[in-house]
């Protein structure tokens, strides 16, 4: 894809989509288990949202407790259907000029629309995000390479720090965002790029995926509610916050304890895709949330499994692909 050293040529490849490697997998996976890489995170995008009454109006759409997102600390949350199903996850991170949401890009349209439409009279904006731009720093050496090139990486997951060349956000499993202002983002990549491996999609996602966080995409969204996907243990769900769509589902969802699917982790010798059925004696058992590359080989993957099926052997295809081998997830 030309030079994935210059931010240049990076932009004008990914422009349209991503990438899932820069022409070295192998590599780049690797750098993902024990080094460090840099990518463009063309698969995400931010959306904006600004105005007096931003916090009020999405306390009244999400799972999460906007007062709980702070400029030193962003949150996951989810955003339902009616029927309590997620159309999206996500991170929110706070800003001066609003609040920032980052989620799948081929989501971000969607879900922008489905919002603007309860906005009424309320005093808030949502427009896609062009001023700032997100890069994704991840591996084992990626505080390594952040401290060299920005500054001390925040420790905690969901830590937010300010530094002049970069905002910095902590995600599970060695994962970084550096988000920066789109005028200075060429300079900032430049910076990580001598430091770090550039790489693809595939290295940031498998990541996600070891760390055990699911990400709603096109394939699977309006399937799960939030406990479904493990929203609730990593405090994307407020049960004392008030009314949101879906909020019923989700409460009584929680205190009747009627979760018969969960969230596992997983591997498979063939490659996966998010919305693939695993199945059990002829019987779907399972959906495949997220998957990704291992290093290692094969696929990684993150799957909703029924309670009922989870000890048995799951397939990846009913013609008798091969087994899933099921872990639990990272704690």
């Amino acid at each position: 894809m030309g030079n994935p050293f210059d931010w240049n040529q990076v932009a004008g490849a990914l422009s349209a989509a991503s990438q899932a490697h820069f022409g070295n997998p192998g590599q780049e996976l690797g750098a993902a288990k024990s080094g460090a890489f840099v990518t463009p995170l063309a698969h995400y995008g931010l959306l904006r949202f600004a105005g007096a009454d931003a916090q009020s109006f999405l306390q009244g759409q999400l799972t999460c407790d906007m007062r709980q997102v702070t400029p030193a600390n962003a949150l996951y949350g989810g955003y339902c259907s009616p029927q309590g199903r997620l159309l999206a996850s996500f991170v929110l991170l706070a800003t001066p000029q609003g609040y920032l949401m980052f989620l799948p890009a081929e989501l971000a349209d969607a879900v922008m629309a489905r919002l603007k439409k309860f906005v009424l009279r309320s005093q808030v904006s949502i427009e896609r995000e062009q001023s700032v731009r997100a890069i994704g720093v991840g591996g084992p050496q990626a505080v390594a390479v952040l401290g060299k090139a920005i500054g001390q990486a925040p420790a905690r997951p969901l830590e937010m720090v300010l530094y002049p060349a970069a905002t910095l956000l902590c995600l599970p499993g060695n994962a970084f965002l550096a988000l920066a202002p789109a005028v200075e983002i060429e300079s900032l990549w430049n910076s990580l790029a001598k430091l770090a491996l550039p790489a693809g999609s595939a290295a940031w996602d498998w990541l996600q995926v070891r760390s055990g966080i699911p990400w709603i995409s096109a394939a699977t969204q309006d399937q799960f509610v939030p406990q479904m996907v493990g929203l609730d243990e990593v405090g994307g769900i407020s049960f004392d916050k008030g009314c949101y769509p879906g909020q019923e589902i989700v409460a009584r969802t929680h205190y009747l304890g009627e979760v018969k699917r969960r969230l596992r982790s997983g591997h498979v010798a063939e490659t996966a895709n998010p919305g693939d059925k695993l199945v059990s004696g002829g019987q779907s058992g399972a959906v495949v949330v997220n998957a990704a590359p291992s290093p290692d080989g094969g696929t990684d993957l993150l799957a909703v499994v029924q309670t009922a099926v989870e000890d048995t052997a799951l397939h990846l295809r009913a013609d008798g692909g091969p087994v899933v081998r099921l872990d639990a997830l990272p704690a």
